[in-house]
């Protein structure tokens, strides 16, 4: 759910409602006048870009000669606090570049009190444009430096600090609203496609250091990939550095870090696998060697149950914990400590702590799915006490099945329906023993189109058949790495394949399969339904209403040009103005 602050710059107050929406002043008539900004001057002018996607009759003008920084205080609503919010987001056109080229505009957003303390938590950029082009910027709180600035005390006379500009642009600001936290309503059970996000697990040197060896990936990460649908997440973690010593505590840092991510997809409403990624191995001297689990009394199944229990103890209470991935690709296994036999164990620990979060399970084998049913077919004798267990297989499209691609589509006898061909032996296998399942891992190279037709052509199965699945890899610190899905130039440049990822974000079964407008006013509002997300897009701003099928009103929101609202709902029938929807 997010909701509209509508709004505009200066000294005004936020005045609630009684439908629970507050303005900062009377946004058509310019209440209150023009005012002068450090770095520039401010006044209200007529718009000139109306019929531009934007209907507001008056603008606030902006003419800096370096930059303008404006300052907004404002009250919230009885029952809200800061933190109830996650970012801030603006329309901005640039109408005079004074003779400059246009490639730089930013802003940065600041929170400042009486007493003069303030902090820069978010900040957003747009690397080029056109003049007289209404752009939408979207920046987001930093949920550490805002919660340490609070901690200060200083929440009387809150104010947003804007600073816009770097160059002499005269421009204009429309639609800043607040946005709210999203709602995560969720059982485990949604079928999404997604993404890995690395970062957390790199680096071969533990613990290391964050920054140099590994780094976690950030809020910016999830939103550009919610904005592409993609809201599974895969996340992968090292157990060398969150927890250093067999049977220790967890690392206090790590954990920060880790909650820290899963608190930013769950304000998204993006739900979360925390993956520990480590193939059934751990190393003691810093990555020079690694010890098996089962080799030897020091590091056995208990160890790993010891680390998850912690864990489930520790994430339990999050919303959006889609599961808890108990192991990446474990492979070779001794003899006397079989995958089968480890994984009950860790089942059991979880079971202790946490008797609703799904547990995942990785194949033996590296989790082939092509080899499912040779390596890890006696998974299914797993027990698990709340009948709640996904089974998971990784699949890539090269000769060797490792997805090093060393040899071209062609030298690796890759063809259209290569990984249809390799997944039917898990999915089938899901099938026949009427079992859950996850492929956690798959990717292409971006070197040959007809690796995407190949990916699609997998994709498509998986939705078909109802299984969900996250493409390896995302994160940003994959450099040039070929199968990698991470955005360049400031998240503004998308990689080839995920003009085939974008298309295919939940199963069959898991979705309304609606997409209608539903014209409010000559709104040309768009409302669709992919699982249990409504997105709502519209052409000219407006007030949209959500009611259940017993007449009560679910959500009213405000909808703003270029800037779509989602909403995440419980199971049920819905109206969205004139449409009916079913929410599975």
């Amino acid at each position: 759910m997010r909701k509209l602050l509508s709004s505009v710059f200066l000294f005004f107050v936020l005045i609630a409602s009684a439908n629970d929406k507050f303005l900062v002043n009377d946004f058509e008539s310019g209440l209150g006048g023009a005012g002068n900004a450090w770095g520039g001057v401010c006044e209200w002018i007529d718009n000139p870009l109306k019929d531009v996607n934007n209907s507001s009759s008056k603008v606030l003008k902006v003419s800096s000669s370096e930059f303008a920084a404006t300052s907004i205080p404002f009250t919230l609503p009885n029952g809200k606090v800061l933190t109830d919010y996650m970012g801030v987001r603006l329309q901005l056109a640039v109408i005079d570049a004074c003779g400059e080229n246009i490639h730089w505009v930013g802003c940065d957003l600041g929170v400042q009190d009486n007493v003069g303390n303030k902090c820069w938590p978010g900040s957003a950029s747009w690397q080029t444009g056109e003049l007289n082009t209404w752009i939408t910027l979207e920046f987001w709180l930093d949920e550490t430096i805002l919660s340490a600035w609070l901690a200060g005390e200083h929440t009387d006379e809150l104010s947003l600090l804007m600073k816009v500009g770097r160059q002499k642009f005269i421009y204009i600001i429309d639609n800043i609203e607040l946005i709210e936290k999203a709602e995560y309503v969720g059982d485990g059970t949604q079928n999404y496609f997604g993404v890995n996000l690395s970062g957390a697990e790199f680096g071969g040197i533990y613990p290391g250091v964050d920054g140099t060896h590994y780094g976690y990936p950030t809020y910016k990460d999830l939103d550009y990939f919610k904005g592409k649908g993609l809201n599974l997440i895969r996340f992968p973690f090292r157990w060398e550095r969150i927890q250093r010593v067999m049977n220790g505590p967890l690392d206090a840092t790590e954990l920060s870090k880790m909650k820290t991510f899963v608190q930013a997809a769950e304000d998204r409403g993006m739900p979360v696998i925390l993956d520990l990624h480590n193939f059934a191995r751990y190393s003691f001297d810093g990555g020079k060697t690694y010890t098996l689990i089962g080799e030897s009394s020091n590091l056995t199944a208990e160890h790993l149950a010891d680390v998850w229990r912690k864990l489930a103890q520790e994430f339990k209470d999050y919303n959006n914990i889609w599961g808890y991935d108990i192991m990446n690709e474990p492979y070779s296994m001794h003899p006397s400590a079989p995958w089968v036999n480890i994984a009950q164990v860790v089942i059991d620990a979880i079971r202790e702590v946490d008797t609703e979060t799904p547990i995942i399970v990785c194949g033996d084998s590296f989790s082939s799915a092509r080899f499912w049913v040779e390596y890890s077919d006696n998974l299914r004798t797993l027990v698990d006490p709340s009948d709640n267990l996904i089974f998971q297989a990784h699949l890539y499209f090269d000769k060797d099945y490792s997805g090093q691609y060393l040899n071209s589509y062609d030298a690796d006898g890759v063809t259209a329906n290569t990984g249809v061909e390799r997944a039917k032996y898990f999915v089938e296998w899901l099938k026949r023993y009427n079992k859950r399942g996850l492929l956690g891992e798959y990717g292409v190279p971006d070197d040959d189109p007809r690796w995407l037709e190949t990916l699609e052509n997998l994709l498509i199965y998986l939705r078909d058949n109802g299984v969900p699945g996250t493409y390896w890899s995302a994160g940003p610190r994959w450099g040039d790495y070929k199968l990698a899905v991470q955005p360049s130039n400031n998240y503004t440049v998308d990689r080839p394949q995920m003009s085939v990822l974008e298309k295919y974000t939940v199963t069959a079964g898991n979705e309304s399969g609606i997409e209608e407008r539903a014209d409010i006013s000559g709104s040309g509002l768009k409302v669709s339904c992919m699982g249990r997300e409504i997105t709502l897009k519209s052409e000219k701003p407006c007030e949209v209403s959500v009611w259940n099928l017993s007449g009560v009103l679910v959500h009213k929101v405000s909808v703003l040009p270029n800037s779509p609202v989602y909403l995440t709902l419980l199971p049920g029938f819905y109206m969205v103005e004139h449409i009916k929807i079913v929410v599975n």
